[in-house]
């Protein structure tokens, strides 16, 4: 069997019949050269549904054995949104290649140097990476059959395997509930949403392909609502070859059976108690197949927070857009240099000039973070990067910037976030609810000393929540700097519109925390 493990390009006149990605045979044309892919004949393969950019993926295909080997292997996707999709595929292109290996070529399209990421050389990778994604929506008959046949020859053969994933979530959100509240007000009607019962396409996939582990997440808001006890005794079920799974926490000793109930809280990741920069608590669910003996091990918590300064150190500064009028950096200055001056001993803040010549977006590369985090610092960090790929910021009123440069002028004395009682009134939006609203950290800033608040889907419609903490900078975060918060590698490139690529780095598990899952299912399998 010739699998393609072998350093270099090289041309092949033969018919490579090893699994390579994917594990399809394809004739590869006389003088055809290829770049070096992963034997990856002995990894363990994961499908990933509900995948959104692939957070949980990431976390899984970058955790290494002792050679530098993969040890899993992502055989399948299934993500509805066609932006994430291509997302998806772009990342399993560059998934095929060891580390330090991917071509130039997808170095140059994250650029913007490129029109596509492949040559000629390496479209076979490709058209593989390509197979391996669906854009699917699960629950659709025409969809479930087209994935289920693909399920079906990717494992065909394959004993152990993992399914990762969770169904969207805003209806199990608190937030969500509210907006799905019943008509009469006393309670939450979520039966009328289609997605509150996505789930039950996870348990669908489970009965009938019998993954050896599962790892389902979900919104936090799910512990409190009417489904978490059905969702917890379904998954319990027995699959179609009648067998049953366990069901672990991560941070919870024990296995949450009939007479001794897990809590719900049991389930709830914290995830700034693990390294993550950000303050992001999800329900996460591990299943495994009664078979397995071994209980997963659980998460170890690290001892000091990483902070939002942390891992934003190193990005290439930049200014914001101006929404309305001329948008000019030099016009950029003026006015916003003007605001900073207005604000000069508001609260007792000192004045924090604006920095000259910056400009929307970075040419040049991030520096590595040099907070003595060495995982994250490899985790995060790609020299062969020739920009900051997806750092680039969006436009502002000038009425918005003035709040902006407040709340992080504030925020840099005080090491908070204003309230909307602390603005001053001059400030204060032209809205009925600016006095009244529940959500009265409207404005905030992600302070550089502390974990930053959870990076949600919502960051797309504006940035009034991600106030950068710099106040020289005086504007949102970009979709990079939102992408370091959930701990996406520098090199993770998110396709489509830059509203899109908010949604996708809001909706997805950061891949360091799933990084450090992949660990425990890997000790748990015996691999790695």
């Amino acid at each position: 069997m010739l699998t393609l493990d072998f350093g270099g390009k090289h041309t092949l006149d033969q018919r490579n019949n090893g699994p390579g990605i994917g594990g399809s045979s394809d004739l590869i044309p006389p003088g055809k050269e290829i770049y070096r892919w992963f034997n990856l004949e002995n990894t363990i393969p994961i499908v990933d549904i509900f995948a959104g950019p692939g957070g949980l993926a990431e976390g899984f295909c970058g955790l290494r054995d002792a050679t530098g080997k993969p040890v899993f292997e992502s055989v399948l996707a299934a993500e509805m949104d066609r932006h994430a999709h291509k997302t998806l595929t772009l990342r399993s292109f560059f998934r095929m290649y060891p580390k330090g290996e991917a071509p130039d070529s997808y170095y140059q399209y994250i650029a913007g140097k490129l029109e596509k990421p492949f040559t000629d050389e390496t479209s076979d990778a490709w058209a593989r990476a390509e197979g391996k994604n669906l854009c699917v929506k699960l629950g659709s008959v025409e969809d479930d059959v087209l994935f289920d046949k693909k399920m079906q020859e990717t494992l065909d053969g394959k004993n152990d395997w993992v399914l990762l994933g969770g169904p969207p979530c805003q209806a199990y959100s608190i937030i969500g509930r509210w907006r799905f509240r019943s008509d009469d007000g006393s309670g939450h009607d979520l039966d009328g949403d289609e997605k509150s019962h996505l789930y039950k396409q996870y348990l669908r996939i489970i009965h009938k392909f019998c993954p050896t582990v599962f790892i389902m997440e979900n919104v936090r808001g799910l512990l409190s609502s009417k489904y978490f006890d059905l969702i917890i005794a379904d998954l319990q079920k027995p699959n179609i070859r009648g067998e049953r799974y366990r069901l672990y926490s991560l941070i919870q000793e024990g296995e949450d059976k009939q007479e001794s109930r897990l809590a719900p809280l049991d389930y709830l990741i914290r995830a700034e108690k693990f390294g993550i920069p950000q303050r992001r608590h999800r329900v996460i669910i591990v299943g495994v197949l009664e078979r397995i003996e071994r209980a997963p091990a659980l998460l170890d918590e690290t001892e000091n927070d990483c902070t939002v300064g942390d891992v934003l150190a190193g990005l290439p500064p930049l200014r914001s857009g101006l929404s309305k009028g001329e948008n000019t950096d030099s016009l950029w200055y003026e006015k916003v240099s003007k605001i900073a001056r207005r604000n000069a001993g508001l609260q007792g803040m000192a004045h924090v000039p604006i920095r000259k010549k910056l400009k929307q977006n970075s040419a040049v590369p991030p520096q590595r973070i040099s907070v003595g985090r060495t995982a994250l610092q490899e985790w995060l960090h790609d020299p062969r990067l020739l920009t900051t790929p997806n750092h680039e910021t969006r436009g502002h009123m000038l009425s918005d910037l003035e709040r902006y440069y407040f709340a992080s002028a504030f925020a840099k004395l005080g090491s908070r976030t204003p309230r909307d009682t602390e603005f001053p009134l001059e400030l204060a939006p032209n809205h009925k609810s600016w006095r009244t609203n529940k959500f009265n950290d409207r404005f905030r800033v992600q302070v550089n000393g502390l974990p930053a608040t959870t990076i949600v889907a919502h960051i797309s419609k504006d940035g009034h929540s991600f106030i950068h903490p710099d106040p020289s900078q005086c504007r949102s975060l970009t979709v990079r700097e939102a992408a370091r918060l959930q701990t996406f590698p520098d090199n993770y490139f998110f396709e489509g519109p830059k509203t899109e690529q908010y949604k996708q780095v809001g909706n997805a598990v950061p891949p360091f925390l799933a990084n450090q899952i992949a660990g425990i299912i890997a000790d748990l399998l015996d691999v790695g």
